[in-house]
């Protein structure tokens, strides 16, 4: 590293201090970059002083060691801007619960064009303005506020636009996990938003942009989204149940995503309880738990068999031997299944081999029967029950010769323990 240069070129160029120290980073251990463009200059006046060549080092003889950082050359001020940059920082997370931090900068491309173009004239051994900007501001930040700086996982990424004084505070998600049970047939897993105005909200709705006034999601949510003060959430469920299905036994996992929130110090169990409270039996959650982001992943790409109770309807009625027999005869079978007739608009038109594990006969009288159903993740129970037209073969209608129909469907249980040894 030629100190000489860096130091002609921070007279040539009119570099403040810190823009000249930060040339010369790799040198000057423990000193900052101010610091360091103050000794590099003050070294380089001397030895010319020393050399009788006064006039080739003016930043030490003309009262003005160098620059102000406004009147810089490279910077355009910004290394003079970082404690008001840093009030900027302190004045969005003031009342935000956070632990950690990590500050980002955006600086004009024009500048960072410039530094790249010196930077590379010296051989690229200097730090980025951006990385100064960040430290520094962070360092402050930190001995003002008392947080953490934290490159991974923080809890909030601030980045400074210092090209417009504005802060973009991007705040770490909250993750919980937990299990819910549903006993209203008439409420969706997720938000669903209006068909005929996508979301923003029409007569057909009442104004509300949902297909339906609540769901599983909503009232679990509605609790938590207050008490952490989060801009949004998201909800994440390990598979869905039709709107008109229960979920009973020990419930469906999810984890619930609570974006940009405000407070992070949530009381799980009281919420849970007021979850349950103000949902009045129509759902239910339980063991609301922290868990991390990975964990939704984990979630989405968990599979297994799951146990359904279905009522169904036979036109003509069937006797029950027939019945029984049709069901025993599915037990064990893998049936091909065409995406149904009643989701092929929204779904790839695929079809999908279903191990159908057990079908026992709970009931039946003719007309009507009960039945508990163990399959395969992913199985239609409704068309393994009707036949949908013939796009699931064989189905429950194929095998007894009549046309079957699924009136009440319930999920009992999702086997998602490990398998005995």
């Amino acid at each position: 590293m030629d100190l000489e240069a860096i130091a002609e070129l921070a007279q040539r160029e009119r570099l403040c201090l810190g823009c000249t120290g930060r040339l010369a980073a790799r040198r000057g251990h423990g000193l900052t970059n101010h610091e360091r463009g103050q000794a590099l200059l003050a070294t380089r006046a001397m030895l010319a002083e020393a050399a009788d060549e006064t006039g080739t080092a003016p930043f030490f003889h003309g009262a003005t060691p160098a620059p102000a950082p406004d009147e810089c050359g490279l910077c355009a001020g910004l290394c003079g801007e970082v404690e008001s940059l840093a009030q900027l920082v302190l004045d969005a997370v003031v009342d935000i619960e956070l632990a950690t931090f990590q500050v980002g900068t955006l600086v004009d491309a024009e500048i960072l064009s410039r530094e790249k173009e010196l930077q590379a004239g010296l051989g690229n051994h200097g730090e980025p303005l951006k990385s100064q900007l960040n430290r520094e501001i962070g360092s402050r930040v930190a001995d003002a506020s008392g947080l953490e700086p934290q490159r991974d996982s923080p809890d909030a990424v601030i980045v400074v636009d210092t090209r417009y004084d504005t802060v973009d505070l991007q705040i770490r998600s909250l993750f919980i996990e937990g299990r819910y049970t549903k006993a209203d047939r008439t409420i969706p897993q997720t938000r669903w938003p209006c068909r005929h105005c996508r979301g923003r909200g029409c007569e057909r709705c009442d104004g509300s942009g949902q297909m339906y006034p609540d769901s599983v999601q909503s009232l679990v949510a509605a609790p938590l989204l207050e008490a952490s003060g989060a801009g949004e959430d998201k909800f994440h469920g390990m598979g869905r149940e039709d709107i008109d299905a229960a979920m009973l036994g020990a419930g469906r996992p999810f984890v619930l995503e609570l974006r940009q929130p405000r407070v992070r110090s949530l009381d799980l169990p009281a919420l849970e309880k007021a979850i349950n409270v103000a949902a009045d039996g129509r759902i239910t959650a339980n063991g609301l738990a922290w868990v991390a982001r990975p964990r939704v992943a984990e979630l989405k790409e968990t599979v297994c068999d799951k146990t359904y109770r279905v009522d169904i309807r036979c036109d003509p009625p069937v006797e029950i031997e027939r019945l029984k027999k049709g069901a025993q005869r599915l037990a064990g079978e893998v049936v091909e299944q065409r995406t149904p007739t009643r989701v092929s608009h929204r779904r790839a038109d695929l079809v999908r081999p279903r191990r159908v594990e057990s079908m026992k006969l709970l009931s039946a009288d003719g007309a009507t029967a009960e039945l508990e159903i163990r399959a395969q993740h992913g199985t239609y129970i409704r068309e393994l029950v009707s036949g949908d037209g013939g796009r699931t073969s064989p189905s429950l209608a194929e095998l007894v010769e009549a046309e079957c129909r699924v009136e009440v469907l319930d999920v009992l249980h999702l086997h998602l323990e490990e398998p005995e040894t």
